[in-house]
């Protein structure tokens, strides 16, 4: 099964990719890099971008028998959309979305910035303050969106991850149908793997922005605020989902006919 990890940027996706690594690894499934071509070349980790139809069935062709996760930050076209929710539906692919509070995801793209510029790195070196980071969250925002219409797809939020990884696991665990072994998984994830190691820290917008930034985010983001971070509200993805397929000129992904699809 190939396990499709999108995250967010600055989100505490690695943390993430990382915990869905250590619980497969603890399970019997080597995390190993596969072959350039399949993942990305000069990646250490097995990471995909940007991700297509052919791209997706090469990898899985790679994966064979094994459950390897792969780390993703590229959007996806429309027509993807489906392809994708048929693989998942036959269980060939699993995908694993994660995210974290926007007003927190723009302190930490600053801090990135920050870091970015002193070490003469292009990558995120053009965010130099809040409002810089805002169009790069609202465009961020609206592909973790599509990822985690995915009819399946588990969306797994930074809070959870960082500060109640059992919970995490649970979540893990069920959308993978495995049982692992949570103290290596955990080791692997906060002890052994490359994160970025940011500031481990909930809500620091609420300490870290001004009164009037705080009022101009919580705005800015108020239905991803108010439909995923404090609601969990499927039915936001469901609609979404529903009118992507509707535009598509797609009923309802049927499992009785998706294997003659993927033919």
């Amino acid at each position: 099964m190939l396990v499709l990890c999108y995250g967010i940027p600055k989100s505490g996706s690695t943390l993430a990719f990382e915990l869905v690594k250590g619980v497969l690894e603890s399970v019997g499934h080597r995390q190993e890099r596969l072959p350039d071509g399949p993942v990305n070349r000069h990646r250490r980790m097995n990471f995909l971008e940007p991700v297509d139809e052919s791209r997706v069935k090469t990898l899985i062709a790679a994966i064979g028998q094994r459950s390897i996760a792969v780390k993703t930050h590229s959007g996806m076209s429309d027509a993807l959309f489906p392809f994708l929710e048929n693989l998942q539906a036959a269980r060939q692919v699993q995908i694993i979305a994660s995210y974290r509070d926007p007003r927190d995801i723009c302190l930490s793209l600053v801090d990135a910035g920050v870091k970015a510029r002193a070490k003469g790195r292009k990558e995120f070196s053009e965010t130099v303050d809040i409002a810089s980071a805002v169009p790069r969250v609202v465009a961020q925002i609206a592909k973790f969106r599509k990822w985690a219409s995915v009819r399946g797809a588990l969306r797994l939020d930074y809070d959870t991850v960082a500060f109640a990884t059992d919970t995490a696991i649970d979540q893990i665990e069920k959308s993978l149908g495995i049982v692992s072994d949570r103290a290596r998984a955990k080791e692997h994830a906060f002890t052994d793997a490359f994160t970025q190691r940011n500031k481990a820290k909930r809500k620091r917008f609420e300490e870290e922005l001004t009164e009037a930034q705080k009022k101009e985010l919580t705005a800015k983001f108020a239905p991803f605020i108010r439909n995923v971070c404090e609601g969990k509200n499927d039915q936001w993805f469901l609609n979404y989902r529903q009118e992507l397929l509707a535009k598509l000129g797609h009923r309802a992904i049927d499992v009785a006919t998706q294997r003659e699809n993927l033919r």
